[in-house]
């Protein structure tokens, strides 16, 4: 089970990341400190080091340099997160070594493909089911919204209302010629406008428990 050292001095983000990782069976250390990585580093001696490009006080590339001057850490991979999609700030990761870097803002699969891209590892796809069934958003106001499909990483709805992206939500559906209510929280990552005050999502799910993880799994089976 490959080990990974996440770096993020944004305690949500990095917990997202973390969530991310571990539903994938990776083994994941966190901190927030690029102080502490070095010693974490040098004793876990992990796969891959994925760290924020903005560390306070220090720029990715600029941690990524002191990684490689360390003969215990020196041939580590490293992947760079990041915000920017400037060409300065890719040169300069690329400069300092590190072997790939990804924008924040694409999402949770561009990032678990970089990862599995960095490792050499494959990236298992989910097909996504076409499906026609009622959602309700779960808030303090409650709305419904259509699903158009599903896999078991995501949904994709329309609602007639703006959801910005990063939003969290929590979902509660029954899925088709199924008695099982399934209850999920995602996070908002696509939306798009479309025709007649309706908008699209695309929805990933964050920490599904098993029985609605083997719901969607037979569902997407069917």
């Amino acid at each position: 089970m490959p080990k990974i050292i996440l770096v993020d001095d944004n305690k949500l983000t990095l917990a997202m990341e973390k969530t991310y990782l571990e539903a994938k069976n990776f083994r994941v250390f966190a901190t927030t400190s690029h102080r502490e990585l070095q010693a974490m580093a040098r004793r876990l001696k992990p796969d891959l080091i994925v760290l924020d490009y903005e560390l306070g006080d220090k720029t990715g590339d600029e941690v990524c340099r002191a990684i490689r001057a360390d003969p215990v850490t020196r041939a580590t991979p490293v992947l760079i997160l990041t915000a920017h999609d400037r060409e300065d700030v890719k040169a300069r990761c690329r400069e300092a070594g590190a072997n790939g870097f990804v924008r924040k803002a694409a999402g949770r699969e561009s990032f678990l493909d970089s990862v599995a891209s960095v490792l050499g590892l494959p990236q298992r796809r989910h097909a996504r089911v076409p499906c026609t069934f009622r959602v309700e958003l779960v808030s303090d106001r409650k709305s419904q919204g259509t699903a158009h499909n599903i896999s078991q990483l995501g949904i994709y709805l329309t609602v007639q209302q703006v959801i910005p992206t990063g939003v969290l939500i929590d979902l509660l559906f029954a899925l088709p010629d199924s008695s099982t209510e399934v209850r999920a929280k995602g996070e908002v990552v696509r939306n798009e406008r479309l025709v007649g005050g309706f908008y699209g999502y695309g929805i990933q799910f964050l920490n599904l428990d098993p029985a609605n993880m083997r719901a969607l799994k037979r569902f997407a089976a069917e």
